[in-house]
């Protein structure tokens, strides 16, 4: 299995109402019912309840349910049920049948083919699910065009051998579990293995479609074709990822296999070979030395997936038989050709529909997973209902991982803005890299001010120290400053602090409305974590790094109307990069202050006195308030899940809280700071914002704008986990994203017009006529 951290997929913040992000990891409970407020959980897993003659079961709620992790109680965060009447999923389970032919006889690998179809064409072809038709045969995996309702059309596709090839019979390039190709099926490969990669990429196909699905293996049993054991020439390791990573695949994607044999191979006695052996490879593995072939048995994986293994023909008189003695088929001892004559009573159809009717009515669940410091950790799953004789399936066991929670990253040393430049001095001669270093190790306890971290950098000689001194910095400017920079002085009384309150909402209301359209330009400084994890080899640990510049920017932002846009035609990259990735913040300049205190408003939220914070010219009034969700316009936006094709974004509106920095003169808004108050959910730990205001010149007149941002965020990354050709995206570890944004050069938007030489004009109804000037306009223009 390779493991690497999926870089096209990053975070993406939008600050429109302002749009940021945060996550907090609940504890387990010991109740297992749902609590309604809370998101879902990391992990989903789709229940099937059945009765003591294998129905299903419907009408249980959640409180009926008890998800057992590692035999202990786990908190069911979310909860659903369907029943396929009243309550059906969205999009609907897909059904995908599996006609594995491969090293069977023409006559077998024939009825396999005519019952599938049959079974596509009952209920004169209108099919319950969209059904999805693979198959397996000697000349590789092959498909019928797309997914559908219509079982007439499929059927008739089948019969007339209208196949697309998926993945043909060759021999190139990469290794696989036997040292084989990865990019086909070798015809080096025993059945067993072909089947597996075949596995593999129909699973991974469908980890890109949202939804539970429903794949249905028809196909040899023991010892026969894809049924026969083969051996690995994996070392251990490599084959522990490789359970590891099929146990998660199905997980992910959502599938549960359902498998069943029309063949089996039989002893000299006329009985079934080994035909419960594969149990013994139930219950995981716990580690590499533990690791066998066995565990990615098909009928494992089955088993392990929620599905279900059918052995309806534990008599061989109304199945095919392999005698290993004769090799031949039908000639089991003591039945002569009886198995073979009586293949035709055989039915497939029933077994099928067995399997599909556990696509309609099931409950789906969400929960978190336990806390490890072992990676890679087995842990058994189990759903137990409270009413006798019904039984629950589902998956039966994951693999943790430490980075499952938010880990802290490795210590830092927390210092006081004193003790920082303390440090400097003393780093004085030292080089560029070795001061970048030692800052990178560090951890403010309170805030380093704009006024501070330029004297400390006029004092640096390097890039890297600057950067890390820049980061340092940053990351400190959502806490507290020194006490010995806060202002002595009675706090203002009621009547003062209304006064100060009222101004600031009357400069909303205004002052705001009335600014010029301008243009300015933004420089952004990117920041980056890295956290632990694995090189796309599978093999090399990436060391952790703690927050890094990674790349800077330049654009022209133009603020019209009440709107932000951003000329990204604009945008000089010190190292190219597309603009989309990446933390992104926009909408600074009014929008976050209008929906703060609107928000506010609709609450009924005081703003409470904090403390006095000096200016460069007078001392700043500072107020706390608090938005709950009910009244927030604080949108939480995440790009991208690792689901469906890797574009599907994460959004939900956050209650939060924060400071806003008041000139008690004039009420001018000086520094506003949010910070989202998320309950568990996914994928995000925190996200907070500032926006610091000053005194700008645009036309000739002095207005209050934004003179610098900052934006933290941290989230899940999405690691790309591959095995072989195919890989599926899923949450990785957490990582920060910081943003230090500075604005400069305002100046007066005007719109330039010219006219188009030699243009004349439509009559009026005629196309480009009426409205039409022939000038172009809005061209920005200092």
């Amino acid at each position: 299995m390779i493991i690497g951290i999926c870089r096209r997929v990053c975070m993406a913040v939008v600050l429109c109402a302002p749009v940021l992000c945060g996550v907090r990891p609940s504890a387990a409970r010991e109740i297992p019912a749902p609590d309604p407020a809370a998101a879902e959980g990391l992990f989903k897993l789709d229940v099937v309840v059945t009765d003591t003659s294998g129905k299903t079961v419907t009408g249980l709620h959640a409180n009926d349910f008890t998800l057992l992790d590692n035999g202990q109680p786990s908190k069911i965060l979310s909860f659903q049920a369907f029943d396929g009447v009243n309550a059906k999923p969205d999009p609907p389970v897909e059904v995908i049948l599996v006609i594995d032919t491969l090293s069977l006889p023409f006559h077998l690998a024939q009825h396999e083919r005519e019952e599938a179809e049959r079974f596509l064409r009952q209920n004169s072809g209108h099919l319950a699910h969209p059904v999805t038709i693979f198959g397996l045969s000697d000349n590789g995996l092959w498909t019928l065009s797309h997914p559908s309702g219509d079982g007439n059309a499929l059927a008739a596709d089948l019969a007339h051998h209208r196949e697309s090839s998926v993945i043909s019979q060759a021999t190139k390039g990469g290794f696989d579990l036997r040292g084989h190709s990865l990019a086909a099926l070798s015809f080096e490969d025993p059945p067993a293995l072909s089947a597996l990669k075949a596995l593999r990429y129909i699973a991974t196909t469908e980890r890109r479609k949202p939804g539970r699905k429903l794949l249905i293996w028809v196909g040899p049993g023991w010892g026969v074709g894809s049924g026969k054991p083969f051996e690995s020439l994996l070392d251990r390791e490599h084959l522990f990822n490789a359970i590891h990573w099929y146990s998660a695949l199905l997980r992910e994607a959502r599938v549960a296999l359902y498998t069943f044999s029309v063949a089996e191979k039989v002893s000299k006695a006329g009985t079934i070979e080994s035909p419960m052996l594969y149990r013994q490879f139930l219950g995981g593995v716990k580690s590499a030395k533990e690791a066998d072939v066995g565990y990615l048995d098909r009928r494992v994986l089955a088993v392990e997936s929620g599905g279900r293994v059918l052995d309806p023909h534990r008599d061989l008189a109304t199945s095919a038989a392999y005698n290993a003695n004769s090799m031949e088929w039908g000639e089991s001892p003591g039945r002569g050709t009886e198995a073979a004559a009586q293949l035709a009573d055989f039915d497939l159809v029933s077994q099928i529909d067995s399997c599909v009717a556990e696509a309609s009515t099931f409950y789906t669940l969400s929960f978190n997973p336990a806390g490890t410091k072992i990676p890679d950790e087995y842990r058994s799953l189990e759903v137990k209902t409270g009413s006798p004789g019904l039984t629950a399936r589902t998956n039966t066991g994951y693999y943790d991982e430490p980075y499952f929670y938010d880990e802290p990253p490795p210590a830092a040393r927390r210092v006081t803005v004193e003790q920082l430049e303390e440090e400097m001095r003393a780093a004085h001669g030292k080089s560029d890299a070795e001061v970048a270093r030692q800052l990178s190790g560090l951890e403010l306890s309170e805030r380093l001010s704009e006024m501070k971290l330029a004297s400390l950098k006029a004092g640096l000689h390097g890039a890297k120290a600057a950067a890390a001194l820049t980061a340092l910095a940053d990351a400190s400017a959502f806490l507290a400053p020194p006490p010995a920079e806060v202002p002595a002085g009675a706090p203002p009384d009621a009547a003062a602090r209304s006064r100060m309150i009222a101004l600031a909402v009357d400069y909303l209301k205004m002052t705001l409305p009335k600014l010029p359209n301008f243009i300015a330009a933004r420089t952004t400084v990117r920041f980056e974590e890295t956290p632990e994890h694995f090189d796309q080899t599978g093999l090399n640990r990436i060391a952790y790094r703690p927050l890094h510049l990674t790349d800077s920017s330049k654009v022209t932002v133009l603020y019209r109307n009440g709107d932000e846009a951003v000329d990204f035609g604009t945008a000089k990259h010190k190292q190219p990069k597309p603009q989309e990735l990446g933390l992104v913040t926009k909408g600074t300049f009014g929008p976050i202050l209008s929906t703060v205190i609107l928000d506010a408003v609709a609450a009924r939220s005081h703003l409470t006195w904090s403390r006095w914070e000096q200016g460069p010219d007078r001392p700043r009034a500072v107020f706390r308030y608090t938005i709950p969700e009910k009244a927030s316009h604080f949108e939480v936006k995440y790009c991208c899940l690792p689901d469906g094709d890797g574009t599907s974004e994460f959004q939900k509106l956050s209650a939060y809280h924060g400071e806003i920095a008041i000139d008690p003169v004039s009420g001018s808004i000086l520094r506003l700071v949010a910070e989202s108050d998320l309950k568990p959910s996914l994928p995000l730990a925190r996200s907070d914002i500032l926006v610091d205001y000053g005194p700008v010149e645009i036309g000739e007149k002095t207005y209050i704008c934004p003179v610098k941002s900052v934006s933290i965020t941290r989230g899940r990354i999405v690691l790309q986990l591959t095995d072989g050709d195919d890989s599926f995206r899923t949450f990785g570890p957490y990582a920060t994203w910081l943003n230090d944004e500075a604005f400069a050069d305002y100046h007066m938007f005007r719109a330039e017009s010219r006219v188009l030489p030699g243009y004349d004009p439509e009559p009026q109804g005629q196309p480009g006529g009426a409205g039409d000037t022939g000038t172009q306009t809005d061209k920005p223009k200092p």
